[in-house]
């Protein structure tokens, strides 16, 4: 038997199918893009001496703690030094996920360029690994800085792999590449 509870279902439900199938349906293939393979230019290395502390556990695994004591960073192409890395700014602060295994890089870094004299703020975001005491990653890069000759590198994608043997050791250095990104 129908009673009024039951008709108001029935009419909201043919109601919202008759809307539902009123509606244009639009194609989820869009048109043939090209979408270039984006492509890199390596600027710069880095080396790192880094002082590891007491790593933090937690619920979605360790905190690994660097900070950084110095280093330094120079040309790809020339070897030639460009800037100074500040020793007690900044610091790896990633975590080795006890979900996955991953390493989720969080780096943050200030340099001095030997040339102006000016900084530059670095950030790194990215994941990779550690095994056999080695980390290695590739992290997307920002960067902030008010030297005018590398305003190009500040408005870009940028991209850094970092190696770091003997991860967990109280004191070592890690070796990272800033590339940029060419294309779109």
């Amino acid at each position: 038997m129908l009673n009024l509870a039951r008709i108001s279902k029935i009419v909201a439900s043919v109601f919202g199918a008759a809307l539902l199938l009123s509606q244009p349906v639009s194609s989820t293939v869009g048109p043939k893009v090209q979408n270039d393979t984006p492509t890199f230019t390596h600027v710069y290395d880095v080396f790192l001496s880094l002082k590891a502390e007491a790593g933090i556990p937690g619920p979605f695994g360790r905190r690994i703690l660097h900070s950084f004591t110095g280093g330094n960073v120079t040309n790809a192409t020339t070897g030639a030094l460009v800037a100074n890395v500040i020793p007690g700014l900044g610091g790896d602060l990633g975590l080795v996920s006890n979900v996955n295994g991953k390493l989720y890089t969080d780096l943050s870094l200030i340099v001095q360029w030997t040339d102006d004299q000016t900084l530059a703020f670095l950030k790194l975001d990215g994941m990779g690994s550690v095994v056999n005491n080695t980390a290695l990653a590739s992290s997307f890069t920002r960067m902030e800085t008010n030297s005018t000759s590398r305003q190009d590198l500040a408005n870009t994608f940028l991209l850094m792999t970092l190696d770091i043997p003997n991860a967990l050791s109280s004191i070592t250095f890690g070796n990272f590449k800033l590339f940029f990104q060419n294309n779109p």
